[in-house]
């Protein structure tokens, strides 16, 4: 009786601790990885929550469906996304009407829940250079009309598509841009181009930092086409009923940040390069939230010096991407050798299956991302399956183009000296096919090492991480730290399978 009591008592423990984990999302740009930073270090700080961070996700259906599908547990999104993206509504301009219709929509349909706001509306608007004398006498999105035909509009590639973005307030002001002269781009970069004259109009968040450090000009939204984007954490509401702490800490941000100091934290990530998850740090402690010491910004570093300050983080997300590269390799290799010389003794199922793998080589990486994240989830499952179905075309080709393209004549020889068709297989066919196979192990190395850097945005790290974080903030450092590494790595994959050819490969056979 007394062991049984201990088993159940063990039982209740380690259910709680393990109760005690949770996964929090963010966005792919500065303003949503702050505020899931905010979230998980109150957590862990405060009520010794273990948090497992998968920052720098996709747009706002990447997130949605992995919060619906248990794949993360919060993450900070914004009224007049919900209301128009996902419940595809529109009309309705009241910050209090948009978020109780989002709350109770979000609540019947998805079992999802909205946590009070966080204080900041961060609203789309649109802003153009304040030194340009285009706009000197231009005050309002209604007076651009009669120039209009002639901007350069440049926005985040999310904004192109959305019910709130480019093709709907374009209709709605009925201004006449030509579309040629429209471009979709990364977030942080449609600030770039309009500082550097290659854009002449962007369609600006609110509340980023650049707009003021940039000399930019908000116009004012004259008719009233953006709804209200007030910030705020999405949960489901089984995990807000299992988690009681999350209930407190959503009370304790009701109304937390304003938008003057969501300007402010944004500026110091996008422009002065400071670390998300420490400005989130000193905005929490300055606030009493949670205990510590202010972190000062380091010195600007040289990309070496910030390469050895960041080994740590750099070895977290190697050993990521070669898992990712080498997992998806290692599962083509043994698909793909059996299934090429399959296709040599049944020719009429190559006219079948090269289609197939022709056709999913076109097919925009991620695009197929976006594919796979509904039927698997994010993280390492569709990076992977993605890589392997990328890496199978060079694989499956270079294996039947090798073994089809030995002599006749040592076969016909091999049959005359009593070998079975295995043994010609193996002892024949394959050393002589070994440098046109190994080449298309060679191309699909490179491929999927370059490829896995797209990961970052499915959750499954990696490489790709830094890179997006650097496009996002215009971090050139952060690029490097992802791109030099992805380059080397392929470089010395490619080289370990040229010196294992020498080894696999005769002599007279390579001649």
């Amino acid at each position: 009786m007394g062991n049984l009591v201990k088993v159940l008592f063990f039982f209740l423990l380690t259910t709680h601790l393990w109760s005690k984990e949770l996964t929090i999302g963010s966005k792919a740009f500065s303003e949503s990885i702050i505020l899931s930073e905010m979230l998980a270090q109150v957590l862990e700080e405060n009520y010794n929550y273990k948090i497992n961070r998968k920052m720098n996700l996709g747009g706002t259906k990447v997130l949605f469906d992995a919060l619906d599908g248990g794949d993360i547990d919060l993450y900070p999104d914004y009224t007049g996304t919900g209301y128009i993206m996902l419940l595809k509504m529109q009309g309705e301009t009241d910050p209090q009407a948009v978020y109780d219709i989002v709350k109770k929509e979000y609540e019947n349909r998805f079992g999802i829940t909205w946590s009070p706001s966080l204080g900041f509306n961060n609203t789309y608007a649109i802003a153009v250079r304040e030194n340009d004398p285009r706009f000197k006498e231009i005050k309002t999105i209604s007076d651009i009309i009669p120039i209009a035909n002639k901007l350069r509009f440049v926005a985040a590639h999310e904004s192109m598509e959305r019910k709130d973005g480019y093709k709907a307030f374009k209709e709605f002001y009925k201004i006449p841009f030509d579309d040629n002269k429209a471009k979709g781009v990364d977030s942080g970069l449609m600030y770039s181009a309009i500082r550097d004259d290659h854009a002449d109009m962007i369609m600006s968040y609110s509340t980023d930092g650049r707009i003021k450090a940039y000399n930019l000009k908000i116009l004012e939204d004259d008719k009233k086409f953006f709804p209200p984007y007030y910030a705020a954490f999405l949960v489901k509401e089984k995990t807000l009923e299992d988690h009681p702490a999350l209930v407190e800490i959503f009370e304790l941000f009701d109304d937390f940040i304003s938008e003057e100091e969501m300007i402010e934290m944004n500026d110091l990530v996008d422009r002065a390069k400071r670390e998300p998850k420490n400005i989130a740090h000193n905005f929490l402690v300055q606030k009493g939230i949670i205990k510590g010491k202010i972190k000062k910004p380091q010195l600007s570093k040289g990309f070496i010096a910030y390469t050895l300050s960041k080994k740590n983080y750099l070895l977290k997300i190697t050993k990521e991407h070669l898992l990712l590269s080498f997992g998806a390799l290692f599962l083509a290799l043994l698909v793909s050798i059996p299934t090429g010389v399959a296709l040599t003794r049944f020719p009429k199922l190559s006219k079948l299956v090269f289609p197939i793998i022709n056709t999913v080589q076109t097919i925009p990486s991620l695009a197929l991302l976006g594919f796979l994240i509904p039927l698997m989830g994010i993280g390492y499952l569709p990076a992977v399956i993605a890589l392997f179905l990328y890496s199978l075309l060079p694989l499956i080709r270079n294996t039947y183009s090798g073994i089809e393209g030995v002599n006749s004549n040592y076969i016909e020889a091999s049959r005359g000296l009593g070998l079975t068709p295995m043994q010609i297989l193996f002892k024949v066919e394959i050393p002589l096919a070994m440098p046109i196979i190994l080449a298309g192990v060679r191309t699909a190395s490179v491929i999927v090492i370059g490829t896995a850097t797209l990961a970052a945005l499915v959750g499954a790290g990696g490489l790709g991480e830094p890179i997006f974080r650097g496009v996002a903030t215009v971090n050139g450092n952060l690029i490097l730290l992802g791109a030099i590494p992805s380059a080397i790595l392929a470089i010395v994959v490619d080289k370990f399978w040229e010196v294992l050819e020498k080894k696999l490969v005769s002599p007279g056979i390579r001649l």
